[in-house]
């Protein structure tokens, strides 16, 4: 057998958080030697539970797994001096700058990473974090839970495994950077991390001046209360009749107002309200053998408990064992290497002779070199490659003539115009989607047509010269066009393939579709976000285990790149959406799976911490999130706001007190939110040391101020939209945010450049497979759209 991906890398954990703790368990997941360095009075994380029957901290279980303690030091970096006998580390992870610095002065050569709660620099730089903070800044608990109800922050502690899988894809990452070049410190602080994960309500605004609307029904998406649970349905206009037929109501489908996909989609609540009826009699497991018939995005909600017997998880022997032979959750991706023959001399004379794209812009970072093939469609894949390009990567996109991204909208006519200009979808709407530009920043664009011989034949042309191919497709089509791993290793010996499904290669669920909505509910992720005096189950506003893939995605690729240098093998990666996406709640599964734990809603509420919530603020739902993690915060909450009566009040001395006494709390400072502006006020609980933050929308997103003075934004020129600003990616090196080269690509606008530089082929060749559909030919695309707009 092959040695794992990263055997040899000699990894130290000094962090004391969640999000360098997580990282250095990618590390060790991945076959690195991973050392946990911890401070004199024991890792934070020790002391958080959820815990196990003999007191043991389940979240430090669930980040330690496959790390060698090496015990608690008042100095962690001195005591790596000590334990570095041959005075090498590759990485050490660090949650304080300082130390940071230390290491850099004593490992020049190791990859420093840095894990922060915010920049170092602008209004924010020295404000108080934690998971309801980041959830508030970032614009995804504005659109949590209801409409007509107070913002959902979600559950656990997602920004940190955000930022961690940041961490690790970055810091990886420098390794493959050239030898003659220094190795950049890698800074990811939690704040951009949580706004990465919602960039598109943003841009949204930059190019419409539309709010996403809050609530329920804003996309064809929903929940069916059925008879032994909840279902998640995420509704597309080709199987809409066997929708209403899985959930019970056949009859309704193609009579008003159902009569078209165009009423379904504007009255999706009247839809949902008929299914929760028709439904009443359904199982679960009837409705997921539908969904698999007919292909439905149709899941179960998961709760925790049904995890542990999950079919999919059992058939692919998900859980795992740690060295002391407790349960723990099987790593976030699966690698298989193809060895081949000495490849790498190979490899390396190709990489240096082929051209690269805007090589006069002078491409920097530490994947620079590296060419993506791009296959993938909406979120989750095409997040994985922007951050790729951001690390340095030439991307591109491949789409097909009649086959285009689905976040680039529909070719005519879109049903969702809040996402274009001016609300305005124009003649060539695939070229002006705000969600498309977002994701694809920095790529290249090429058409062609993997079902016509001759484009298949020039997409393995493209795999010769390029490094890696990715895809999310169901598991199999990748191999069914022509490009899985056997036929693309017959292109280049030493090629990466990464596919990223939803819930894996083999086992019962193998075909089973899924998009974010449901991948979150078969995750157990749903079953946590709702009220606490409701059951309902809510899950995200937007889909969140969509953008949770993205960074699997990367962290896999980067991964298998340094086997694939190391060993010169053609290596595949596998990444199951959904079992990466059950890491972010692991110690909340392990709770429930080890003490039977009967984990639901809870609303916003924190079994350590009171208050932890959203408070209506001054304004038209206008929302400020405050917490107090301890009781010296709750004192300075109290001397902030002047409340001097309760101070050294006995009755609100501790958090279990202050919760007994919520509707107190809750009115008082209810009344005081309601009387300020939520950046006020947060403003000024957080010069007192309270964590606080503005819930904010996608216009206060693009208004931020931390943002703006950290040029988060980029205007950027595009031929069909304008100079919009655009959001960025939390990649920083040597404390430079990493910058997008170019807007998103028109359709086929790099065709002709990809065949005549990359490939080398002559113009008449060019020619002929542009005639015969091969390869896309955007001004034919463009005329065609056009027509068809007349007619």
């Amino acid at each position: 057998m092959s040695a794992p991906p990263l055997h040899g890398l000699r990894v130290a954990d000094l962090s004391r958080c969640v999000a360098g703790q997580f990282a250095a368990r990618l590390y060790a997941d991945q076959g690195a030697e991973v050392v946990l360095v911890e401070p004199a009075g024991g890792s934070p994380t020790r002391a958080t539970g959820p815990f196990d029957r003999d007191g043991g901290s389940l979240l430090f279980r669930h980040l330690s797994s496959g790390k060698r303690e090496a015990g608690r030091h008042p100095d962690q970096v001195d005591a790596l001096v000590d334990l570095a006998a041959d005075e090498r580390w590759d990485v050490v992870l660090v949650s304080d700058p300082e130390q940071g610095r230390r290491v850099r002065q004593r490992w020049p050569d190791a990859s420093v990473a840095v894990v922060t709660d915010f920049a170092d620099s602008g209004p924010y730089a020295r404000w108080t974090g934690g998971e309801l903070v980041h959830q508030a800044l970032s614009g995804s608990m504005y659109y949590n839970g209801r409409a007509d109800a107070k913002p959902l922050y979600g559950t656990g502690y997602r920004v940190d495994y955000a930022a961690g899988l940041l961490l690790y894809t970055q810091s990886l990452a420098q390794r493959l950077g050239p030898a003659d070049r220094p190795v950049a410190v890698v800074r990811v602080n939690r704040h951009e991390a949580a706004v990465a994960m919602e960039q598109n309500f943003s841009t949204q605004w930059a190019y419409s001046h539309t709010l996403a609307a809050r609530g329920e029904w804003n996309r064809p998406k929903g929940r069916v209360r059925c008879q032994d649970g909840w279902l998640a349905f995420f509704a597309s206009d080709h199987n809409l009749a066997e929708l209403f037929a899985a959930l019970g109501a056949p009859e309704a489908y193609g009579h008003p107002p159902f009569e078209s996909w165009q009423g379904f989609v504007r009255h999706i609540a009247e839809a949902t309200r008929l299914f929760n009826v028709s439904a009443a009699d359904l199982t679960q497991r009837v409705a997921l053998r539908s969904a698999l018939r007919d292909k439905l995005v149709l899941s179960p909600v998961r709760r925790l408990g049904d995890l542990e017997h999950d079919e999919q998880l059992v058939a692919r022997s998900f859980w795992t064992k740690d060295a002391a032979g407790r349960r723990t959750l099987g790593p976030v991706w699966d690698h298989t290497a193809a060895p081949v023959g000495a490849p790498r001399g190979r490899a390396a004379r190709r990489a240096a002779a082929r051209p690269r794209w805007g090589t006069e812009a002078g491409l920097t970072g530490p994947l620079a070199g590296i060419r993506v093939v791009d296959l993938t469609s909406a979120w989750s894949g095409p997040m994985a490659t922007r951050l790729l390009a951001a690390l340095g990567a030439e991307v591109i996109k491949v789409e097909g003539p009649e086959r285009m991204d689905g976040w680039r909208g529909h070719k005519t006519n879109p049903w969702h115009p809040d996402s274009y200009p001016d609300s305005v979808p124009g003649a060539r709407p695939y070229n002006r989607n705000a969600w498309f530009n977002t994701q694809n920043q920095g790529k290249l664009s090429a058409a062609l047509d993997l079902k016509h011989p001759d484009g298949l034949a020039t997409a393995r042309d493209l795999v010769a010269q390029s490094d890696v191919v990715i895809a999310n497709f169901s598991p199999g089509t990748l191999a069914r066009l022509g490009l899985g791993l056997e036929a693309a290793r017959a292109a280049n010996p030493s090629i990466v393939v990464t596919e990223m499904s939803a819930y894996g290669d083999d086992g019962p669920l193998r075909d089973h579709r899924g998009l974010g909505q449901t991948m979150e509910a078969m995750s157990g992720i749903t079953s946590l976000i709702g009220y606490e005096d409701e059951d309902e189950p809510l899950g995200s506003g937007s889909a969140y285990v969509d953008p949770m893939g993205g960074l699997a995605g990367a962290a896999a690729v980067v991964t298998a790149l340094v086997r694939s240098r190391r060993d010169g093998s053609a290596e595949r990666v596998e990444v199951p959406q959904r079992d990466a996406a059950m890491h972010w709640i692991g110690e909340q599964i392990l709770h429930a799976l080890e003490n039977g734990a009967r984990l639901g809603t809870v609303g916003n509420q924190h079994p350590t911490a009171y208050p932890h919530d959203a408070y209506r603020a001054r304004g038209e739902d206008e929302w400020v999130a405050v917490a107090a993690y301890t009781d010296p915060q709750w004192v300075a909450l109290c001397g902030a706001l002047g409340w001097d009566d309760w101070v050294d009040d006995e009755r609100f001395a501790t958090a279990a007190l202050r919760a007994d006494a919520r509707e107190q709390v809750d009115a008082r400072l209810g009344a005081a939110a309601a009387a300020r502006d939520k950046y006020e006020l947060a403003t000024l609980l957080q010069e007192a040391g309270v964590p606080a933050a503005p819930v904010q929308n996608g216009p206060d997103l693009f208004r931020d101020p931390q943002l703006r003075s950290r040029d988060w934004f980029t205007a950027l020129p595009h031929a069909e939209v304008g100079a919009r600003d655009h959001p960025g990616v939390p990649v920083e090196l040597d404390g430079r945010l990493s910058r997008p080269r170019q807007s998103a690509p028109l359709f086929a606008e790099h065709t002709d450049w990809v065949l005549a530089e990359v490939l080398g082929y002559a113009d008449d060749r060019i020619r002929t497979l542009t005639d015969a559909g091969a390869v896309g030919d955007p001004d034919r695309a463009q005329q065609d759209d056009l027509e068809g707009a007349l007619r």
